[in-house]
């Protein structure tokens, strides 16, 4: 029981508080039989008007420290919980040298954080098995309306089965980026990766009536990365950028030697309170007539966190967005591995 209490908040600051104490009437009692002293000797008194505020003022200094050093573990395990964000799974907060106080209120916040993470685990495992479950029938379906007359309606039902399928295949690239950590990455050249993206895109642009340029620097670009998971990413950023630009119109990509990539169209542009948005799952702008399912842009924004990169939204002179993906570092497994020579 003694151990608890010299443990709790309570008892260090008590204990710490009766310490002072005990030294300031240590030092009082000494300063008193100073004084004596220099009265029975006839000796000058004028010290001890300096030794008093001097005095007073390393108490508050002690008084101060004793304050903080007894509030540090709270402090600390203040900062641990504002560093928990989504995606940092099985993140805690440290009871160590806690009070013994706040000890249960840590345990009661990390027990509801394990169960917060089992809720979405199941989330996650719910979406990725219901999106594999649907590839069959759908591809059964698919095969099916293939078979169909050529016709207005089956034209129609094409298009929905093809909407549905990337839907699927959104859903189930969505789940593997939350509940697997990227495969084994390497070294890529973002500047190869940005050409062969393009070239892939350019005809289904053009059948869309708008044109994919690629703007490239002279020399290889190396970041370390998923190569899958970046050119699906860069896919889904010139689709986007195709779908919002204006017919006969080009979307450029401009790759730079600082390892960024731009995609640039001339459409009607983003406004600056929906930049974040976007990037939200299922998110889709008022008035938008495409059907999309709006998990496009989320992928963007998961891919560019699985790799240290960021994301964001500039105007594009004369009209238009400019989609900014920039890699500032590597992730944790290659921070130590050499570059390649070019």
């Amino acid at each position: 029981m003694m151990e608890n209490w010299q443990s709790s908040l309570e008892g260090k600051l008590i204990l710490r508080l009766a310490t002072i104490h005990f030294l300031a009437l240590l030092v009082g009692f000494f300063a008193l039989a100073n004084k004596r002293y220099r009265f029975v000797h006839g000796l000058s008194d004028v010290s001890a008007v300096w030794a008093f505020p001097l005095f007073a003022l390393a108490v508050l200094c002690v008084v101060i420290f004793t304050v903080r050093a007894s509030l540090q573990p709270l402090v600390a395990a203040s900062r641990q919980a504002a560093a928990i964000v989504p995606g940092s799974a099985g993140m805690r907060l440290d009871a160590k040298d806690a009070p013994a106080e706040i000890i249960p209120f840590i345990h009661a916040v990390n027990d509801a954080l394990e169960r917060l993470d089992l809720a979405f685990q199941s989330q996650r495992r719910f979406t990725a098995d219901a999106a594999h479950e649907l590839r069959t029938p759908l591809a059964i379906l698919t095969a099916g309306i293939e078979a169909l007359p050529s016709g207005e309606e089956v034209t129609k039902l094409r298009e929905d089965a093809e909407r549905m399928g990337r839907l699927v295949s959104q859903l189930l690239r969505v789940a593997r980026l939350e509940m697997q950590p990227l495969p084994e990455t390497k070294e890529i050249d973002l500047r190869d990766l940005a050409a062969s993206v393009v070239g892939h895109m350019a005809p289904w642009a053009y059948q869309q009536g708008r044109e994919v340029a690629l703007d490239e620097p002279a020399g290889p670009v190396w970041i370390a990365g998923d190569e899958d998971a970046l050119s699906g990413a860069l896919r889904n950023l010139i689709e986007n950028a195709v779908y919002h630009a204006p017919a006969g119109t080009e979307v450029l990509v401009s790759v730079s030697a600082d390892a960024c990539v731009r995609v640039i169209d001339h459409g009607a542009g983003i406004p600056e309170k929906q930049c974040q948005q976007v990037f939200e799952r299922f998110w889709r702008g008022p008035g938008t007539r495409r059907q999309g399912a709006g998990l496009g842009l989320a992928i963007v924004a998961a891919v560019a966190n699985a790799h240290h990169a960021t994301v964001e939204i500039e105007s594009t002179p004369g009209g238009g967005a400019t989609f900014v993906l920039t890699f500032k570092g590597k992730p944790q497994r290659l921070q130590n591995r050499p570059h390649k020579q070019s």
